[in-house]
């Protein structure tokens, strides 16, 4: 989520601060794809009830694609899309799926089968963390 309000956190985690020049917007869109939510579930802690938690010193550990120069409309969808998914309480699948095929397959050149095992390696970790409570 962008904090586009300049609201008020007491979790340093949800302070990030970007470098002037970095546009907060490929950073968030750079974070929902299948490669970054498996490094999230490697880096992150687990605790009661299954919640996943990432702290600042672990949060340079999840590899995010570089997103290049991206068309305004089509990152505007993508942010859409996510935006959406997440506001329904869909699955967040749905979005991984746009977002893996429309950024790392078709802009970044990552070959599908690489998605795929992180996909894979996501869910595996995930289902580990909520079957242990």
């Amino acid at each position: 989520m962008l904090n586009r309000c300049d609201a008020v956190s007491t979790d340093t985690m949800h302070r990030i601060k970007f470098k002037a020049g970095i546009d907060p917007q490929n950073i968030l869109l750079s974070y929902y794809n299948s490669i970054s939510f498996a490094f999230t579930e490697i880096c992150g802690r687990s605790y009661g009830g299954g919640v996943l938690e990432i702290l600042p010193s672990e949060v340079g550990n999840i590899l995010l694609p570089k997103i290049p120069l991206i068309e305004p409309s089509k990152k505007e969808y993508l942010l859409s899309f996510v935006d959406s998914v997440v506001r329904k309480g869909d699955n967040i699948e749905k979005a991984l799926d746009i977002i893996d095929q429309e950024l790392l397959i078709n802009i970044l050149k990552i070959e599908p089968e690489l998605c795929k095992k992180c996909r894979a390696i996501w869910k595996k970790l995930q289902k580990r963390r909520l079957e242990r409570y």
